[in-house]
């Protein structure tokens, strides 16, 4: 990697910690830089636009949004701009959701320094980047002609829901935190409901178990 010429890279994550492991990791890279970081609590695609990254990593969960929604804002105004999702949460439950919504990767956040540096690598040389364990789902998934869950179905704040919902928070206590309205949540959850074929909440956190989807 050319040194006159570093790859640089925006940091978004709302652990401050978080941002300083990887703000050393990427500085003592030759050919890496990092421009700029933020807790999320900011205009993220502002923060973009000003300092032209080669390529923004996105924490999913997010103070006034989630990364999902965000990585879809950003592929409407910046659409060559890669985004490197890391994250805590299960990658089997989130990475195709990321992957749809524009996100060139998914790095789960317990993994060593060195995938960090390969997913890091690969997204900047314009591939995708997956764990070992995603790919082999999705290769299972497509053997058996079984290429999308129940789940898939979904949008990811109806997954999100189905989730809270699941855990056994009622519709209100979904709306506060999401701060959306509770004609939103109720909304979602008669979708939920429907495109999975469901009839109440006792059915819906079956499925969840069922299928694993609870962290």
């Amino acid at each position: 990697m050319n040194n006159l010429n570093p790859r640089n890279l925006v940091i978004v994550d709302d652990h401050a910690i978080v941002r300083q492991g990887l703000k050393m990791l990427i500085n003592s890279q030759d050919g890496l830089e990092l421009v700029a970081e933020s807790d999320g609590t900011d205009n993220v695609v502002d923060l973009c636009l000003k300092n032209k990254p080669d390529l923004l990593m996105l924490d999913i969960t997010l103070p006034n949004t989630n990364g999902i929604e965000l990585i879809k804002q950003i592929k409407k105004e910046i659409p060559k701009l890669p985004v490197l999702i890391f994250s805590m949460h299960d990658e089997n439950l989130y990475a195709m959701h990321a992957i749809k919504a524009g996100a060139s990767g998914y790095l789960h956040k317990n993994q060593p320094f060195e995938k960090y540096l390969e997913a890091i690598q690969t997204v900047l040389d314009g591939k995708k980047y997956l764990s070992a364990t995603m790919v082999q789902l999705i290769a299972d998934r497509i053997h058996t002609g079984d290429d999308e869950s129940p789940q898939d179905k979904l949008s990811f704040r109806e997954f999100q829901t189905l989730k809270m919902l699941a855990s056994g928070l009622t519709v209100s206590d979904i709306a506060e935190k999401l701060f959306l309205s509770v004609k939103t949540i109720s909304m979602y959850r008669s979708r939920i409901l429907q495109k999975l074929k469901l009839k109440n909440n006792s059915e819906l956190i079956s499925f969840a178990i069922k299928n694993k989807l609870l962290d």
